[in-house]
């Protein structure tokens, strides 16, 4: 009896041990993903305020423009949590940051969003595609002085919502292999903070394309 007591209080113990492990885990992972999104908002604010201040004199109209569909768009962040949210929603608020670019760049910005029906309603972490998309204008419009396309691609691939967003680039001013840069790197980390797993976003390139291929892992 003694030895079956020990035992039992043992066990206890160890499963207390991993249970304090797995809340410190937690909380180590959602200070991380509240200091990744602090710096993402910022990071974008301040390349919206500065294409406003090139806006000013040139352009007072368009700045103006600008500052209202920034209010509108930092409006809908702040009233986004952790918690997720549906593709339809995500790709509604990042809707209002593509006027914001289109604003900036005029018409030499395009924008084309695919998506399968069955996509629309799968979940998706809030603000995950802004910074991806970011990324996609800055290596597709910063090196050249025509129209770009930007893609949007979702579908569902049971169990995965799958995201591809694809930008035209250079080859040979562009390093799109080099500096993925604050989106990509962050994105990465938080999926891989979310999910547990490095391989839920990956990038490649055909040609003069550059794909970032997004994989959501759906529960149902």
């Amino acid at each position: 009896m003694s030895a079956i007591s020990i035992l039992y209080y043992n066990q206890q113990d160890q499963q207390e041990l991993i249970e304090r492990k797995n809340e410190a885990e937690k909380l180590t992972k959602d200070a991380e993903l509240s200091s990744l999104r602090e710096k993402l908002q910022p990071h974008f604010l301040f390349n919206s305020l500065n294409s406003i201040s090139a806006l000013t004199l040139s352009k007072p109209q368009e700045a103006r423009k600008m500052v209202q569909q920034l209010s509108d768009f930092l409006r809908g962040t702040i009233k986004k949590n952790d918690d997720f949210t549906s593709l339809q929603l995500e790709l509604d608020h990042l809707a209002l940051y593509l006027e914001i670019e289109k604003v900036r760049f005029g018409n030499r910005l395009n924008t084309q969003i695919l998506n399968d029906k069955a996509s629309l309603q799968k979940m998706i972490p809030p603000m995950l595609l802004q910074p991806i998309v970011e990324n996609a204008i800055k290596f597709g419009l910063y090196d050249t002085l025509e129209s770009v396309t930007i893609q949007i691609e979702a579908t569902f691939e049971n169990p995965y919502l799958k995201i591809n967003i694809t930008n035209p680039f250079d080859p040979e001013t562009a390093h799109p292999n080099k500096g993925t840069g604050f989106g990509l790197n962050s994105t990465q980390r938080r999926l891989a903070l979310l999910y547990s797993r490095p391989d839920l976003l990956n990038t490649s390139t055909a040609e003069n394309t550059f794909t970032t291929t997004i994989l959501i892992p759906q529960t149902s």
